[in-house]
């Protein structure tokens, strides 16, 4: 009886340390004037956020001036507690990038996020998924397409991830629900904000056959400057994504340019060449990106990249099987068989630096990673 009360006792406070970690998560995405890999080399050289929540401003020399006295400023905030009291009241969730369930596609970010807000369910890790992008100005034949790639995504079973502006976003994530599909929409202001209100009625039906997810905190206004960033989260959730009607300059590209640092296929629809609506899709296109004319195309390019993906993920599988200790395991699940930088790696892993470079000593000696004379590390097996 004792040990079972013991193991009881043991259980609630292993759940009261998860929910306090949890609370520095969700403070941290309030630092909204630092840098994500700038905060994360503060937690990994303080050991923890709560650490990092504690410091005395004789430790933040590593800041700039208005760094340090927006971290000191929020440290004293009272309305972060105060809300974070009142989210178990509130229609969202807050999921911190530590706990079960925060997507997997956002763990391979150098900047993830340290939390995720959400309504809805989130998505989920074994299911294929699609990002559909585009001109918020779109044409009629435009939205019909992403409305029918949406569509018919949505009956295969593959999730529709998009920003949820008007235009092609919307259309697409429409389609998606309409062919019985579960569809994902990323914001680029605070969950509790509506943005944009022509989608009120998109937002209610996505949270019932989706969800609607933001790194931003509550009462964040939907600002001009957050679109572009949140673009990274919408490449970095799907297997392959698709461009439909985009201008040369346009938010659409710059989730493109995220893509492909991300190692994801992209394609495009193409279009008339003296369009401008259409001049974004056709020089992707000119520039090696795939051409989509129907959803059977997006449906093989899908089925392509997510077997590849398999491939390297099963080759991992096999290759993390070799004696290793467990945060020598953590370190050599960084690297790739592309070079990376040291200090990117350092980023990646929970460990103090001279730790971090330690184990990568280590890992080198045993030869299983090399490294180049410039400090990028790779794996050899």
């Amino acid at each position: 009886m004792k040990e079972h009360h013991k193991k009881e006792s043991s259980m609630c406070e292993q759940k009261m340390a998860s929910q306090e970690d949890a609370f520095y998560y969700f403070w941290l995405t309030f630092l909204n004037k630092i840098p994500i890999q700038k905060l994360q080399e503060g937690v990994r050289s303080f050991g923890s956020p709560k650490r990092l929540f504690e410091a005395r401003e004789g430790e933040l020399d590593w800041l700039t001036q208005v760094q340090r006295r927006q971290l000191l400023a929020l440290q004293k905030d009272e309305h972060i507690p105060r809300l974070w009291e009142e989210r178990l009241q509130k229609p969202y969730r807050f999921l911190s990038c530590k706990e079960n369930g925060y997507p997997s596609g956002l763990l391979e970010l150098n900047d993830m996020p340290f939390g995720i807000y959400y309504k809805g369910r989130l998505p989920s890790r074994n299911s294929p998924s699609v990002a559909v992008v585009g001109a918020r100005n779109s044409t009629a034949y435009g939205a019909e397409f992403a409305y029918q790639i949406g569509k018919e995504l949505g009956r295969h079973g593959i999730m529709v991830v998009s920003g949820l502006a008007v235009g092609i976003d919307a259309a697409a994530h429409r389609g998606c629900l309409d062919g019985g599909g579960y569809t994902f929409g990323i914001l680029g202001c605070g969950i509790d904000r509506m943005y944009p209100k022509e989608n009120h009625r998109l937002f209610l039906d996505m949270q019932e056959r989706g969800g609607i997810l933001t790194e931003y905190p509550p009462e964040t206004k939907p600002l001009p400057y957050l679109f572009p960033r949140r673009n990274r989260l919408i490449s970095a959730m799907a297997d392959f994504i698709l461009v439909v009607e985009a201008r040369e300059k346009s938010g659409s590209l710059i989730t493109t340019d995220f893509a492909l640092e991300q190692g994801k296929d992209v394609g495009a629809v193409p279009g008339r060449p003296c369009d401008q609506l259409n001049m974004g899709c056709n020089r992707l296109i000119q520039q090696g990106a795939k051409c989509i004319l129907s959803a059977e195309d997006v449906l093989e390019e899908l089925e392509a990249c997510t077997a590849w993906r398999k491939t390297i993920q099963n080759t991992e599988k096999i290759n993390t099987d070799l004696g290793l200790a467990p945060k020598e395991k953590m370190v050599y699940s960084c690297l790739r068989l592309e070079p990376k930088f040291i200090d990117e790696i350092l980023c990646q892993i929970e460990l103090p630096v001279w730790e971090g470079i330690q184990i990568l000593t280590e890992l080198e000696r045993k030869g299983v990673i090399k490294q180049n004379p410039h400090h990028y590390f790779y794996r050899v097996m």
